[in-house]
């Protein structure tokens, strides 16, 4: 396992207990993308590692990631990993795998695959969205403007 992706889990188990996104982000490159499949869902092919983090953490009640395999080569490190936790006060379970791509000792790209059934849906706000759909939204609507907020 590379160092990176030990300070990877490091900082997620960080912002998992405690809410603090900050250790994870500084593992990101300037230029840095993630991507995943709610990103996918919602027409768009990455986003910001710094917005992507805290809405992560802000969609759930509790979460907690549990490692099942790492291994590293050649500047990728692929994680398979199952989370559980809850949303809105519903029980979940789900499993994927990331890729971190690594370029000069930071993340170049986080690519993260798993199946958005696995989860239950969020609750829905008052103009009927969820919560992650609306995030999702207005991270598609500032990456049309030609940045982020």
């Amino acid at each position: 396992m590379s160092q990176l992706a030990e300070e990877f889990i490091r900082a997620l188990k960080r912002l998992e207990d405690s809410g603090d996104a900050d250790a994870i982000v500084a593992l990101f490159g300037a230029n840095a993308t993630v991507s995943n499949p709610l990103l996918s869902e919602h027409g768009q092919t990455e986003g910001d590692p710094s917005k992507f983090w805290r809405d992560y953490r802000g969609s759930f009640d509790k979460i907690t990631s549990e490692f099942k395999a790492v291994v590293s080569q050649d500047g990728a490190s692929f994680l398979e990993w199952v989370s559980e936790g809850t949303l809105d006060g519903k029980s979940f379970r789900y499993g994927g795998v990331s890729v971190l791509d690594e370029k000069d000792g930071k993340i170049a790209a986080f690519r993260t695959y798993f199946d958005p059934r696995q989860l239950p849906p969020a609750q829905k706000t008052t103009d009927g969205r969820s919560e992650l759909d609306r995030a999702q939204q207005e991270l598609a609507e500032q990456r049309a403007e030609g940045g982020y907020a």
